[in-house]
């Protein structure tokens, strides 16, 4: 049965605030002095029965109730980070899995639309139609404004062009485009429901890190795609990704080629998606017909930031 600290230790007087600090100082020390590649379980275990005495004088100041659960085991608080201090790929994605699914949702109609506003580093347009696959040239390139929106049901799609609002239909006008449709991405509800790669009409498939910046999903099922690629194998932490706003980010990711590392970049304290980018990880040449590619460690092929993924009524809305 469920016990109340304050049942248990009856009403006494309420700590000073000279016993409360000193009970935050405590518990915070015992938090910190434990090795941060201690398991996830006996890391919780510890902080929480080893800090109890010290937390539960604090709990009954602020009011907040701590619950000790039938097998005698403390719960962790509600609003606690699965992890303090992660230090693997598969803690940071269950710490942005934890902050996922705690963001207000309300499903969408088919008639409305999600809008999808990104900040990308590209090359300048004239280098970049020259030199597609190239590196962005820190001394060629520029931030650009992406605005896209479409529509749940997937029939409708707009974006600006040359500065005006274009909206199409798809079968009018010979326009053709693959969405996945929304019943396959609100059926991914747990890890074991998320494929490596969502599936598409035809022979359409997206792979799950494209996937996330391409749609607006509902919390549960971005927490299920970050769960997913914590018990993927390969996960690396990246943690000196910068973005390109100016907060710093962390990159989880994996190795692809050999030497490109395809990262999510989530920032650094609130643990919430925040963008994308692909980087060499070390020197490499690709050799091709007509000339070779030649990549340095630290060179950036593509960078992302998310600046707004949300539903919204009409092509135009941006909130």
């Amino acid at each position: 049965m469920d016990v109340n600290l304050r049942e248990v230790f009856g009403d006494d007087p309420v700590p000073s605030q000279e016993a409360e600090q000193r009970a935050r100082a405590a518990l915070q020390r015992l938090m910190s002095s434990k090795e941060q590649r201690v398991t996830s379980t006996n890391r919780r275990r510890f902080v929480i029965m080893a800090g109890l005495a010290a937390a539960a004088a604090v709990a009954v100041v602020a009011g907040v109730a701590v619950v000790v659960t039938k097998d005698d085991k403390p719960a962790p608080a509600p609003d606690a980070l699965p992890f303090a201090r992660p230090v693997s790929a598969a803690e940071y994605l269950e710490n942005a899995a934890w902050t996922a699914e705690r963001k207000p949702w309300k499903d969408p109609r088919p008639d409305q639309f999600m809008y999808i506003e990104t900040l990308q580093l590209r090359n300048k347009p004239a280098y970049e139609n020259e030199h597609p696959n190239e590196a962005i040239r820190p001394d060629l390139s520029e931030n650009r404004k992406i605005q896209e929106w479409w529509s749940v049901d997937g029939q409708t799609m707009a974006s600006y062009k040359d500065g005006r609002l274009v909206v199409k239909q798809r079968g009018e006008n010979g326009e053709s485009w693959d969405r996945i449709a929304w019943p396959t991405i609100t059926a991914m509800t747990s890890p074991g429901k998320v494929p490596d790669a969502v599936p598409g009409p035809g022979s359409l498939a997206v792979e799950l890190d494209a996937f996330i910046g391409q749609y607006v999903v509902p919390p549960a099922v971005q927490a299920a795609i970050y769960r997913h690629l914590a018990q993927s194998p390969g996960m690396t932490v990246n943690p000196d990704a910068v973005n390109i706003d100016g907060r710093p980010a962390i990159g989880l990711g994996r190795i692809i080629e050999g030497y490109l590392s395809e990262e999510l970049l989530f920032d650094r304290e609130t643990y919430q998606l925040i963008g994308e980018r692909l980087v060499a990880i070390k020197d490499h040449v690709t050799h091709g017909d007509d000339a070779d590619l030649v990549s340095h460690r630290g060179d950036v092929y593509r960078q992302a930031v998310y600046a707004k993924l949300i539903i919204v009524d009409r092509p135009g809305d941006t909130r």
